[in-house]
């Protein structure tokens, strides 16, 4: 009978949270209402587990985007940290953390300069700057290589992590887009 209720426990104490599906290193859901999106999500996968920084990490995404998205859009992330059983969440301090981005097609001209889009997006035919016109979207997994951090954010290199990606059209205040994970990071 106590193993009974140990595996009852274990069970859903790792399962994924209820809505959520596990994919390598990430627990994810698209949370975007389905008759409004602009970008559903199939496929979301991140590994290994935990992601090592600065390291290897692989990414995989099977999206589709359905409409042009340029500046008539606003972005907000929301980037908590797990501090004593509780998430946290980490302010914004130069374009990192629990952010608003009027204009997210600004924040992404940093990818117009030499360094240009990585390769990983390039060689899948992926852009990385607006506008984005409709297209699916597939980035088979493909490795991402962090060689270092910050000091100023050392203190984050470590724990899990909940995230949320809303893209909200401005002009009806419409979510067209909605990404929520949960991860955990190590430094290496």
């Amino acid at each position: 009978m106590l193993a009974l209720i140990l595996v009852a426990f274990l069970s859903t104490a790792f399962a994924a949270r209820p809505g959520f599906q596990t994919s390598g290193a990430v627990e994810w859901r698209d949370c975007s209402n389905a008759a409004d999106t602009w970008i559903p999500i199939s496929k979301f996968g991140i590994s290994p587990n935990p992601v090592p920084v600065p390291g290897k990490t692989v990414v995989e995404l099977t999206s589709e985007l359905k409409h042009e998205l340029k500046n008539a859009v606003d972005m907000d992330v929301i980037f908590e940290k797990e501090l004593l059983g509780q998430f946290t969440k980490v302010v914004c301090v130069k374009d990192v953390g629990t952010c608003h981005y009027d204009d997210p097609c600004n924040f992404l001209n940093v990818f117009k300069g030499d360094a240009g889009c990585p390769k990983q997006l390039a060689d899948n035919g992926l852009p990385c700057t607006c506008p984005f016109n409709p297209t699916a979207i597939n980035l088979p997994p493909s490795t991402f290589t962090v060689t270092n951090i910050n000091s100023a954010w050392g203190f984050l290199a470590t724990g899990t992590y909940h995230v949320k990606i809303t893209v909200t059209e401005k002009a009806t205040s419409t979510v067209r887009g909605c990404l929520e994970a949960y991860l955990a990071i190590a430094r290496n």
